[in-house]
């Protein structure tokens, strides 16, 4: 190649080279670095909630099971126990015949009493109680289930507890079965 068309190729090399390339400023490249840097940011924030979420939800789960197996723990045995109340009645009326027919049988009563007595006793020892329902006890709906209303001599205001047709219990802190019972109602509404 001659050197006239080595000096133009190369003129025309050199402009070529000299040119400035098109690429964006550089407060726009900046710009859109940090708009990159503030979208992965917003992504890591929304990731981390996320996170932060799903890792408080596992724990109210671990509770909730953890609740369901104590309480399955604490009351699985609440049918059965159930069942055994009917058992306590049977004694129990057992215990309320024989001293209407025999009252002069002592030691068979005192006998049945025992047995009676020791049914309670291991009924508590599996964390069941008897509910109070003696005569004069504030009727309460959520331990007492009231089978009539009628009015009684000694108590004046409604509402109180006369007599108790069934025992009632309680597994800790759960109604197990409520006591029937009759309820006063206000003398006054019963003599108008």
């Amino acid at each position: 190649m001659s050197s006239s068309k080595k000096k133009n190729v190369t003129e025309e090399l050199t402009g070529y080279f000299d040119q400035p390339e098109t690429t964006p400023s550089e407060s726009q490249a900046s710009e859109e670095l940090d708009s990159g840097i503030q979208d992965l940011v917003g992504q890591l924030d929304e990731m981390k909630d996320k996170y932060l979420r799903a890792l408080a939800e596992m724990e109210n789960m671990k509770k909730r099971l953890n609740r369901d197996r104590e309480n399955i723990i604490k009351y699985g045995n609440e049918g059965l126990l159930r069942d055994m109340l009917r058992v306590y009645d049977s004694i129990n009326k057992s215990v309320q015949v024989a001293k209407e027919l025999h009252p002069d049988d002592t030691n068979f009563i005192d006998g049945l009493e025992m047995v009676e007595k020791l049914f309670i006793e291991t009924l508590k020892r599996h964390h069941v109680e008897p509910i109070d329902s003696k005569k004069g006890t504030p009727f309460n709906p959520n331990y007492h289930e009231a089978m009539m209303q009628r009015a009684d001599d000694d108590i004046n205001e409604p509402n109180i507890v006369i007599d108790e047709f069934e025992k009632g219990f309680m597994l800790y802190d759960r109604v197990l079965r409520p006591a029937k019972v009759s309820v006063s109602i206000d003398n006054t509404a019963a003599t108008n």
